[in-house]
C-alpha cells in the first residue's frame, strides 16, 4: 500500500522527532516520523543528557556559530517541558571543567577569554573554592577549573517522549519498527520504502544520525561521517547530593547526577564502528581511577549498566544540516551534542522546509560546504547497519547480577 504524506521524516531520534514536532506546529499535520527499531535505540536513548553551550571544538576554523546555536539549543529545553506537557527531567545542574595537569589547565586557560567574548558563563574556580562549594570534590585533585552555572541535564527518554506524544496530540505519526530499505526520486518528489509500507512525499528529511550517509548515500550524495563510538554507565540511584556536571576535557571525562540519583559517565572514545554491542572493561576501570581521584565517597559505588553510544562525527566536527536538493533535507553529525541542539536545529529546519530558506544560523552547517562530487562513498556504509540489541535491556546494556562496586586500581 502507499501512503501520501507531506513530509516523510526518516530517523525517530530526538533530531527527527524535533523536526516533525515544530513542522505540525507550523501547520503541516500530515508529516510522518520513520523509526526503524525501538525509540531510544541510537544515539539520542544512549546519551547521558548532559546540555552543554561551552564547545571548545567551536573555538577554531570559524565554528563559533555552533555555540551560538547551543545556546539557543539550552533555552528552548529550559521551556521544553512546560510547552509540551512531559517532562523531560530538566535540570539548570551546572557544569564544572576541571584540570588535574599543568596542560589540562593551560588548555583550559585558553579557552575562556573566547568564551567570555561570546558572552557565556566561564568562571574560574581554585581548588579550595571548587571544594567549599561542593565538600564532596577532593581539593588534592585538581589544580582548579572552570564553571558554568547556565549549562544543564535532561533525560533522553523524557526529550523522546516529550516530542513524541506532542506529535500524537497534534495528528502527526510517529511509527517504530519501520526500517527505511529505499529513497528514490519521483515526478513530485521521493518514494520512501519501508518494512511496513511505501511512502511519497513531496520532502524528506534524513535524520538516522550514522545511518544518514548510506540513506543520502542512494541519492548520490556521500556525506562524510566517522561513526565515533563513546561508553557510558549508570549506578543504582543514591540519595541525589551532585552539584554540577564535573568533566575533564582531556580524557573526554563526563560525570553528573540524575534527579533521582542515580550516576551517570562515561570517559574515553572507542574506535569508530556501527557495533553497539561491544563493550569493555577497561572503561569501567579507566572511569573508576578517574573518578575516584575526584570524588572518594564513591568508592563503594555500584553499578547497574554500562552501554555503548554512537556519535557521528564530520570531518570539520560541524553538524550538516539543510538541503541536498529540492525537497532532501539531511541533519547529522552532531557528535556529542545531539541532545543540545536537537530542539533549536528541529526548529529551524522546520522552518527551512516550510518557507524555502535558510536561517542564518544554520548557514555554517549547509551540506553544500562539502564537495560531494570529489567524496569518495565509504565502503563502510554500503550497508550501514547499526548492530543493536533487540530491546533496550538486551545485551549492550550489559546487566549483571553481581552489581559491581566502582572500584580503582590505585585505591
Amino acid at each position: 500500500m502507499t501512503e501520501k504524506a507531506d513530509t516523510v521524516i526518516i530517523g525517530g531520534g530526538a533530531m527527527g522527532l524535533a523536526v516533525g514536532y515544530n513542522l505540525i506546529r507550523k501547520g503541516m499535520e500530515n508529516t510522518v516520523v520513520l523509526e526503524g527499531r525501538y525509540l531510544n535505540v541510537g544515539s539520542t536513548g544512549r546519551n547521558i543528557g548532559v546540555i552543554k553551550e561551552r564547545i571548545p571544538t567551536a573555538l577554531s576554523g570559524g565554528r563559533e556559530d555552533l555555540i551560538k546555536i547551543a545556546r539557543e539549543g539550552l533555552k528552548i529545553h529550559a521551556r521544553l517541558s512546560s510547552e509540551t506537557g512531559i517532562n523531560t527531567y530538566y535540570r539548570r545542574s551546572g557544569c564544572l571543567t576541571i584540570a588535574r595537569t599543568e596542560e589540562d589547565m593551560k588548555q583550559l586557560e585558553g579557552y575562556h577569554p573566547h568564551f567570555r567574548r561570546l558572552g557565556l558563563r566561564d568562571d574560574y574556580l581554585t581548588p579550595e573554592e571548587i571544594q567549599s562549594r561542593w565538600p564532596y570534590i577532593d581539593a588534592r585533585s585538581s589544580l582548579g577549573g572552570f564553571y558554568s552555572p547556565d549549562e544543564a541535564m535532561v533525560h533522553p527518554f523524557g526529550v523522546v517522549w516529550a516530542y513524541v506524544e506532542s506529535i500524537k496530540r497534534m495528528g502527526g505519526r510517529v511509527e517504530t519498527h519501520n526500517k527505511v530499505k529505499k529513497i528514490s526520486r519521483t515526478a513530485s518528489g521521493y518514494r520512501v520504502e519501508a518494512k511496513k509500507n511505501v511512502y511519497e512525499s513531496e520532502n524528506v528529511v534524513i535524520t538516522a544520525s550514522a545511518s544518514s550517509p548510506w540513506l543520502a548515500g542512494q541519492l548520490g550524495f556521500h556525506v562524510p561521517l566517522e561513526p565515533m563510538r563513546k561508553e557510558e554507565l549508570i549506578s543504582e540511584p543514591i540519595r541525589p547530593f551532585f552539584g554540577p556536571t564535573i568533566e575533564r576535557l582531556s580524557v573526554d571525562y563526563q560525570i553528573a547526577q540524575t534527579m533521582r540519583g542515580e550516576v551517570l559517565g562515561t570517559i574515553g572514545y572507542m574506535p569508530p564502528g556501527f557495533d553497539l554491542t561491544e563493550s569493555t572493561s577497561g572503561f569501567l576501570n579507566d572511569f573508576a581511577d578517574e573518578t575516584l581521584s575526584i570524588i572518594p565517597v564513591f568508592k563503594d559505588l555500584r553499578i547497574i549498566r554500562q552501554w555503548t553510544g554512537i556519535c557521528d562525527m564530520t570531518l570539520d566536527l560541524l553538524p550538516v544540516v539543510g538541503s541536498l536538493e529540492e525537497g532532501l533535507y539531511i541533519s547529522c553529525g552532531h557528535h556529542s551534542h545531539l541532545i543540545t541542539l536537537a530542539p533549536i536545529v528541529g526548529q529551524l529546519l522546520a522552518e527551512n522546509i516550510i518557507t524555502g530558506s535558510t536561517s542564518r544560523m544554520l548557514e555554517s552547517f549547509i551540506p553544500q560546504r562539502f564537495d560531494f562530487s570529489h567524496l569518495h562513498k565509504d565502503s563502510r556504509y554500503a550497508e550501514c547497519q547499526l548492530k543493536v540489541p533487540e530491546t533496550i535491556l538486551q545485551p549492550c546494556a550489559r546487566e549483571t547480577d553481581a552489581k559491581p562496586r566502582l572500584r580503582s586500581k590505585k585505591y
